[in-house]
């Protein structure tokens, strides 16, 4: 069987488009259209032949949203092709079984839970069958995926959905394919990230930021071709536009960018997709169209996921379109990622990452990032061979300082967050070295099987990145390559006093300003009572306010403990609290919280909020599964510098307040407890601090909800916020809107 190439794009090689860059030609590109690109359709079997010489099938397993979670076991049979590679994604870890070399499978299906297996089959045809044989056999067959691009049955009360995997967007390239020329064991080249600018106009009210970006953008490139070196290429490290992709914006940029003294190479970001992108039915590429046909007008290349080599160096261009079902439809870029390191594991590595695959300490990069799975995938591929040295991400538009403080190693991997070419900082609440801006472009000197960067801004304060960087502690920070129903559950709250620190308790990590800190997670002595020791949170507007800056809610300053459930009991949880008077503003957008979530093994099934003052109701992100298990809003007592013995009846506060059915139908094993305090990060300082202690699991104990000797009610709707609840947020300039002191007017 033959491979077919019917991608359908511009077809112009590297060298056209230098000639023509070189030629002088007089159109402007800013003006000028992108040629339109098609991915194209799968028509027949031989579209679907990979580099290999394989068929990719993809295999979904999901359960119904309605249903109860519940196990399938089963076994995959291939009729009519020989299977060469078995490979399971999104199992999980001590719930979800595969067996490669038996095809054999166990899974817990719940709620919209996918589990995905892929095959790699030689010799396959319209006539080769796979099967799934639990209780009931079914069948997909090659010829019904190629009918309807996907073919979807039920088998066993589970929904199973078969397609074909395509890998024309995926390989690896030369050098000369965009342009660059081979050379020799040193050279350097040129890394931005974060552009982010476009054309602007009035759609989406992005346009003022746009012009901001632009500006940046204009220098950083002025920058970059000032330089005393000869760059061998300019990687662009994400978010090549702001806005979501639109066509104008990547013609605009490649305007920009086609302006830079060296080839251009893209990566893709969040930002050169529609937020809503859909990736099916079948392998549905239509979503890149844009990004690709910029790509090709300004580089020849039509690749998402691709590598090259450069003297003794291999690097990897990674895509982080950040898109919910990417990578569930796309997981064979991580056997492509696999098989190319094992490839080039002599040769010394470099990864170009949009989102980064360490934590930046700030919302909302906690949910706003790739989730667990995919991280810890994808380090455990790049640090399998110990030859990949760095990874350069961006994403964050972090500032230099913050750079500096939040580069780490992870098994030999050092790990960097580069600041952005174009788009404004976020706050991280202290201000840069030599005040900034912090907008600039990194230079990588390769020398050997060495390398070393330096950022440049473009006010030219150059800064040199060490060598090595601390290692991040996973034992610290286990929630950043962990599931929350991963942590180990005793069968009580261990060390609820705070007499051994935090042991027990499971922290995030929470950048920390060199002064003044914003954000204190710390073991004190107890008001009034200085032998006991408590937990201190504490959360103010994070410092340095700057016109401008990109400011959003501030959330991540938590500690949770996973606890084990008896089933059948009633269970009550109880503490003591008291409000910092001194450094609280109770008028302020900010508050404290103890936040319960209940799982059925890795499916949410409880979330209940119990909160002081304020709540900011998006806690917890995406990743809070806030859309299937609404959240329950309850209040607190708000009496300050008292201390409140507080017991909460979970059951009962979920019973009278969910439309979800009883607490006992939901057969929650484990509880995650959470205490956190939050703030709005905008406006004035508004701070908010807080004391823990006690806390103790009991169970089918008398009494409702009560927190200082009053009961707890839902929590009333003025004392809820959320982004867009008075004005739409919108920016201004970069500014966002949406904190109103009063109410609008």
């Amino acid at each position: 069987m033959k491979r077919r190439n019917f991608i359908r794009g511009l077809g112009l090689g590297s060298a056209a488009l230098v000639t023509a860059k070189t030629a002088g030609v007089a159109e402007d590109p800013a003006s000028t259209p992108l040629p339109p690109f098609d991915y194209g359709k799968i028509q027949t079997l031989d579209d679907a032949i990979t580099e290999e010489g394989f068929v990719m099938v993809r295999i979904e397993l999901k359960g119904h949203p309605d249903k109860k979670p519940y196990v399938h076991k089963g076994k995959i049979r291939v009729k009519g092709a020989e299977v060469r590679r078995r490979k399971a994604y999104f199992f999980e870890q001590d719930e979800d079984e595969f067996s490669g070399d038996l095809s054999t499978y166990r899974v817990s299906l719940h709620g919209d839970d996918t589990e995905v297996i892929v095959l790699w089959l030689a010799g396959a045809s319209v006539d080769t069958g796979i099967s799934l044989q639990g209780g009931n056999k079914c069948q997909f067959r090659i010829s019904d995926i190629l009918d309807k691009d996907e073919a979807e049955l039920e088998c066993d009360g589970m929904k199973a959905r078969a397609n074909l995997l395509l890998d024309r967007e995926t390989g690896e390239i030369r050098l000369a394919d965009f342009g660059a020329a081979e050379p020799g064991e040193g050279f350097d080249f040129i890394a931005m990230a974060d552009p982010q600018g476009g054309l602007p106009d009035d759609e989406q009210q992005l346009d003022t930021r746009m012009k901001i970006h632009n500006a940046f953008i204009q220098e950083s490139v002025a920058l970059a071709n000032g330089l005393d070196l000869d760059p061998l290429f300019t990687v662009i490290i994400g978010d090549v536009c702001d806005k979501w992709g639109y066509e104008k914006d990547l013609r605009q940029m490649n305007a920009f960018l086609s302006q830079l003294n060296s080839p251009v190479i893209y990566g893709i970001g969040n930002h050169e997709t529609l937020l809503r992108s859909e990736f099916g039915p079948g392998y549905n590429m239509q979503a890149f169209d844009n990004y690709l046909s910029a790509q090709q007008a300004i580089n020849g290349l039509d690749k998402l996921l691709y590598s090259f080599n450069a003297g003794n160096w291999h690097f990897v261009v990674w895509p982080d379109p950040l898109r919910p079902g990417f990578w569930e439809t796309h997981p064979h870029y991580f056997d492509w990622l696999e098989r190319d390191l094992e490839k080039y594991r002599d040769r010394a590595g470099m990864v170009f990452q949009h989102v980064p695959v360490h934590p930046a300490g700030i919302s909302p990069h906690i949910n706003y990032a790739e989730s667990v799975f995919v991280k810890r995938t994808f380090l455990e591929i790049l640090s399998r061979h110990g030859n990949v040295k760095y990874v350069l991400s961006g994403h964050v538009h972090i500032p230099v300082r913050a750079s500096f403080k939040t580069a780490v190693s992870y098994r030999g991997i050092q790990l960097v967050n580069l600041p952005a070419a174009g788009y404004r900082p976020r706050a991280f609440g202290e201000e840069d070295f030599y005040g900034g801006p912090t907008q600039g472009i990194a230079m990588v000197h390769i020398r050997g099987n060495k390398a070393s960067i330096q950022y440049k801004t473009v006010t030219e304060e150059l800064f040199d990145y060490p060598p090595e960087f601390p290692a991040f502690d996973e034992k610290a920070y286990p929630l950043w390559l962990q599931y929350k129903w991963e942590l180990p559950a005793g069968d009580r709250i261990i060390n609820g006093d705070f007499s051994d620190g935090f042991k027990g308790w499971a922290r995030r990590f929470v950048y920390r300003e060199d002064h003044d800190p914003s954000n204190l997670c710390e073991i004190r002595p107890s008001p009034g009572n200085a032998d006991k020791p408590s937990l201190y949170l504490f959360a103010r507007k994070r410092g340095y306010m700057a016109p401008g800056q990109d400011r959003l809610p501030q959330d991540i300053n938590r500690i949770c403990q996973a606890v084990a459930l008896e089933k059948g009991l009633s269970p009550f949880l109880r503490f003591s609290y008291l409000i910092d008077g001194q450094h609280t503003d109770m008028n302020g957008y900010c508050g404290g919280f103890v936040w319960i979530e209940g799982y059925c093994l890795s499916n949410k099934v409880l979330n209940l909020m119990y909160s002081v003052n304020k709540i900011w109701v998006n806690i917890g992100g995406q990743y809070s599964n806030l859309r299937r298990v609404p959240c329950i809003q309850m209040g607190l007592n708000g009496r300050t510098d008292t201390w409140h013995e507080c017991q909460l009846n979970i059951r009962e506060d979920h019973d009278n307040h969910s439309e979800e059915g009883s607490f006992r139908d939901l057969d929650i094993d484990r509880l995650i407890i959470n205490l956190g305090a939050w703030h709005i990060n905008d406006g004035d300082d508004q701070p908010f601090g807080i004391y823990f202690n006690g806390f103790r699991l009991d169970y089918d104990l008398p009494g409702s909800s009560r927190a200082g000797g009053i009961g707890i009610d839902p929590k009333a709707e003025e004392d809820q916020w959320w982004r867009n609840k008075i004005w739409p947020s919108k920016n201004i300039a970069g500014e966002h809107r949406y904190i109103i002191a009063t109410q609008k007017t």
